[in-house]
């Protein structure tokens, strides 16, 4: 939880929190106990001791359906609404009826021999079920939720901002791990996959045959230097996110429009962001510029907490992009 405050047009931070929290044992969301989730909202809400009620949350990556779209240009909103709908009724894995729909146009493209072109439209897709999780959540907490939009977006704003390079932003969480490939500021494409910190946890402690918080401990220590070499461990854990980013990649490529096109740089986040030699380990394999994003970078914070805020940064680029919605 992050409260950004606008100063001028320009985003202060006015306080933070955060919880461990996440997963049950067995697995599920915290969304499937909205109860729950109102409750832990009221709490960090308390505890950082946040003075407003309005807040924006953030779709989870693997639950949303995104796709970038090339349709004949018309200036008949519902007759590209009706095109919209008819391809996503192709693509997305839920039934049309069971989604809230979102598009947004990118930018129209001449076509050649045809009068009218095409326009390039960013669509994404969220279940009702989800999104009604998220407004009872919040309604319970006694919170006004202004807005949902995906992580994916959210990232784009904190970390890449005006940047118009061909960028991938690589989330590696505890339980799940984002690629997102962003052009001129738009997420063209978004893969989840089922890696993330805690597998590593689990592998250190197997191997060390010690306790997974004692594991844990053992891989905070190492993250301390982020041009150390990934140890073996750390890289066998890192091989499988290499191959899903080549993937991502190569899928990305394979679109018409950027067939051309190169990564300049991937940015890393996420609560496992520092995990001991990711950052050398990728930039070398990928021979891309590899670094783990700044978030707080466009957000200004107080000096005296420079130091907090750049080591928890990454677990908060999520949460600081959706702060700053209406301030950027």
């Amino acid at each position: 939880m992050v409260e950004l405050a606008n100063e001028k047009g320009r985003a202060k931070l006015m306080t933070y929190a955060y919880s461990e929290r996440g997963f049950s044992e067995q697995g599920k969301t915290l969304l499937d106990n909205p109860k729950l989730v109102a409750d832990l909202l009221v709490k960090l809400a308390k505890q950082s001791g946040a003075t407003t009620v309005r807040a924006v949350s953030g779709l989870p990556q693997n639950a949303v359906f995104t796709a970038a779209l090339s349709l004949p240009t018309t200036k008949d909103p519902k007759q590209m609404k009706a095109m919209v709908e008819a391809q996503v009724q192709k693509l997305a894995s839920v039934p049309l009826p069971e989604l809230i729909i979102d598009s947004r146009m990118i930018d129209e493209q001449p076509e050649k021999d045809k009068p009218k072109g095409h326009t390039r439209v960013l669509v994404t897709g969220a279940p009702k079920t989800l999104v009604s999780k998220y407004v009872e959540a919040f309604k319970t907490a006694k919170m006004e939720l202004v807005a949902l939009e995906t992580e994916a977006f959210a990232l784009v704003r904190s970390l890449v901002g005006h940047d118009k390079s061909t960028v991938m932003i690589l989330d590696v969480g505890a339980v799940r791990t984002n690629m997102t490939i962003v052009e001129k500021g738009i997420p063209f494409l978004t893969r989840s996959v089922n890696i993330g910190g805690a597998m590593l946890t689990k592998s250190i402690a197997e191997q060390m045959k010690i306790s997974v918080e004692e594991a844990e401990q053992m891989k905070l220590d190492l993250s301390k230097d982020e041009a150390v070499a990934a140890p073996p461990v750390v890289e066998s854990f890192l091989q499988p996110i290499l191959n899903e980013i080549n993937y991502s990649v190569g899928e990305f490529r394979r679109q018409e429009e950027h067939q051309m096109a190169k990564m300049e740089k991937i940015i890393i986040t996420g609560g496992s962001a520092h995990l001991p030699g990711v950052v050398k380990y990728l930039g070398d394999k990928l021979n891309v510029n590899t670094y783990v994003g700044d978030p707080w970078a466009r957000v200004a914070v107080p000096e005296a907490l420079r130091p907090v805020l750049d080591d928890i940064g990454p677990r908060f680029a999520v949460a600081i992009g959706l702060a700053m919605r209406d301030i950027e």
